[in-house]
C-alpha cells in the first residue's frame, strides 16, 4: 500500500512539472497528458521537427538525447 501511495505521489508530482514546463514554452498544459502528442510537443519546444518522433524506435537513445539537450537550450 505505501508502495502504491508513493507511486502516485511521484506521478503527480512529474504530471505536474510537464504541465508547468509546457506552459512555459507556451504550449497547452494539458498537452503532457497524452502519450504520444507530449513527444511531439516536446520536439517543438526544443526546436526539432516532428518527424524526429518517428525515429524514437529506431535510435531512441540519441533521439532522445538530442531531444532533452535542444529542450535544455531553448529553455
Amino acid at each position: 500500500m505505501i508502495g502504491i501511495i508513493l507511486y502516485l505521489v511521484i506521478m503527480v508530482a512529474l504530471i505536474a512539472g510537464m504541465w508547468k514546463a509546457f506552459e512555459k514554452a507556451g504550449e497547452p498544459g494539458w498537452a503532457c497528458l497524452i502519450p504520444i502528442y507530449n513527444i511531439i510537443v516536446m520536439f517543438r519546444i526544443g526546436g526539432r521537427s516532428d518527424w524526429w518522433a518517428i525515429l524514437i524506435p529506431f535510435y531512441n537513445i540519441y533521439v532522445l538525447w538530442m531531444l532533452s539537450q535542444s529542450t535544455a537550450e531553448n529553455y
